[in-house]
């Protein structure tokens, strides 16, 4: 995914979005590094996620949001999917990031970065002003709902070694490799 301007993404917080009215609707889509599961919300990419066992996949969005309405519709998020998987893509998909104010704040850093650059923990805790809180900043980068749209998986451990995923280690180094081809 090689991406240059980039529209700002719409930020929520978990507690308007309940109180929105707002729901996701959503649907499993096939990429180059396997199933995906796409949440759309309000014409926006709110979540996205590896999905090899589709129930887990769809159990992990509704715990991000536990009091969200989840609509399956057939194609949800299609065009979102194969822009962000698209080799050479050149856009950006709009965002909806739904989650706190650090989440946020950590992710707005990470959509920052170009392709193909990495960053660890402790700079990325430096760069929001928050030098000793390389937890909470690694608790927020595991919280992102939108994989590789929103590049959590170019941070890494402080020797600048891959370091956990939530879709798992081989994923996140398969993910790296495959963006890496894509610049």
């Amino acid at each position: 995914m090689i991406m240059s301007e980039r529209a700002p993404p719409r930020h929520m917080s978990r507690e308007a979005f309940a109180a929105s009215g707002l729901f996701f609707t959503y649907a499993f889509h096939q990429t180059p590094l396997g199933d995906v599961i796409a949440l759309v919300c309000d014409g926006a990419l709110a979540g996205l996620g590896f999905a090899p066992d589709k129930a887990s996949a769809l159990a992990d969005m509704q715990r991000r949001w536990p009091k969200a309405r989840l609509v399956q519709e057939p194609g949800a998020g299609a065009d979102f999917v194969s822009q962000v998987f698209g080799k050479g893509s050149q856009t950006r998909v709009p965002l909806l990031l739904i989650g706190g104010e650090l989440d946020r704040a950590v992710w707005e850093v990470l959509l920052a970065l170009r392709a193909g650059e990495t960053i660890t923990y402790g700079a990325l805790a430096a760069q929001l002003g928050r030098p000793k809180a390389a937890r909470a900043i690694g608790a927020a980068v595991g919280r992102n709902p939108v994989c590789v749209a929103v590049p959590c998986h170019r941070v890494h451990g402080k020797d600048g070694a891959p370091t956990g995923y939530h879709w798992g280690l081989a994923t996140k180094q398969a993910l790296l490799e495959w963006e890496n081809k894509q610049i």
